[in-house]
């Protein structure tokens, strides 16, 4: 007897499948070093296969890119070499997923660093590296423009490194979960900036700062619990993970405790953090080590998360694969992880252990024509 499946109960059988069963090729992009531009390549999440990255943009020093929560636009930091006016750029995704400008705003500094946006989709920022050590905030129009800028916020404050730490150098800024705050790590100060968000207006206003413990730390990028209680802080100085408790009403921080991202024996020596991820079923945490002698000792680094206190514990370190590993993503299904070289020029594919964490290496790496700064996925239903 010939067996037929009607159509709606075969959409039904697969809507109910759980997203890791249901494989489909992920749009990634990549920003880059120098003249790279905004690259584009598609990973598929069931063979762990990645395509090799081609120019879907034109954007100097594109370092940081962040993609809007509907998928229809992507922004991006930017450059110029000879004047060094630092811009922010949006980008409409087309459909065959090249970038076209939309509109483009100043960033309010010379090297932009760092882009985010917030997850209603309202509200840009950015962060400024260098001597104008600012962070600046945009609106977001339905249509992907970019306002001028709706706030702009100087640091001060210096730390404890007499060659990294005498002046502020807000390194990345991010929104908390619900978007009612946003929080700005500075390399410079030791500090983390505290900024209240009024998302009708894209404003941000200034409400406090937390010192991070320990001394010449140079917090650098962050990230969020997904309930927005804990606050897990990158030190690119001191190779740790400073573990904060974060109060959505106030918006106030408190700090925990730091843990090494390295183990006791490691070497040390000119060693730089770059990167932090949280896994999506919240039991992992990874961060990225560049060796910046060049002698092969990058690394990312596994670290166990109990849900309940915040506490992280290092499970292991393992070799980045890549020399200069500035930027790393996790894949929306938490299988996969894309590690970018920007010494090396090259992608590693490492595949994910969902239950223990453990990172395994797969296949061989993808090259690229620029370092590779920044990793972002395009989510689609």
């Amino acid at each position: 007897m010939k067996f037929t499946l009607n159509s709606s109960i075969a959409f039904l059988l697969l809507a109910s499948l759980p997203a890791y069963m249901l494989a489909k090729p992920v749009d990634t992009y990549f920003g880059t070093a120098g003249n790279g531009g905004i690259l584009h390549a598609i990973f598929n999440d069931d063979t762990g296969n990645l395509t090799t990255p081609t120019k879907a943009a034109d954007a100097e020093s594109a370092g940081f890119i962040a993609i809007h929560p509907s998928g229809q636009s992507l922004y991006a930091t930017a450059r110029s070499a000879k004047s060094r006016i630092g811009e922010v750029i949006g980008f409409k995704i087309n459909s065959d997923k090249t970038l076209t400008v939309i509109n483009q705003q100043s960033s309010k500094g010379r090297n932009p660093c760092h882009v985010i946006i917030d997850g209603s989709g309202k509200t840009l920022a950015v962060a400024n590296y260098m001597s104008d050590a600012s962070i600046a905030a945009y609106s977001i129009s339905p249509t992907g423009e970019l306002s001028q800028a709706s706030s702009v916020h100087t640091h001060v404050g210096s730390g404890q490194d007499p060659k990294r730490q005498t002046s502020p150098h807000p390194h990345s800024i991010y929104a908390n979960p619900t978007g009612s705050y946003f929080y700005a790590a500075d390399l410079g100060a030791d500090k983390v900036f505290i900024y209240a968000h009024d998302s009708e207006k894209s404003t941000l206003t200034a409400v406090g700062n937390i010192d991070i413990p320990g001394g010449s730390k140079g917090v650098r990028h962050m990230k969020f619990s997904s309930d927005g209680e804990f606050l897990y802080v990158l030190n690119e100085l001191s190779l740790d993970v400073s573990t904060l408790s974060a109060d959505p009403k106030t918006g106030a921080l408190k700090y925990i405790e730091s843990t090494p991202a390295l183990p006791k024996d490691a070497d040390h020596e000119r060693i730089s953090a770059s990167e932090i991820r949280i896994h999506p079923n919240g039991k992992y945490i990874y961060s990225a080590k560049r060796d910046l002698n060049k002698k092969g000792r990058d690394s990312i680094s596994v670290f166990a998360r109990d849900a309940q206190s915040g506490r992280i514990e290092l499970i292991n370190s393992v070799s980045a694969q890549v020399s200069i590993p500035r930027n790393f993503n996790i894949l929306p299904n938490g299988k996969w992880m894309l590690v970018g070289g920007q010494g090396s020029n090259e992608i590693a594919i490492f595949k994910i252990d969902p239950d223990t964490g453990a990172l395994e290496k797969y296949g061989s790496n993808i090259p690229t024509d620029a370092g590779i700064t920044c990793i972002d996925f395009l989510e689609t239903n």
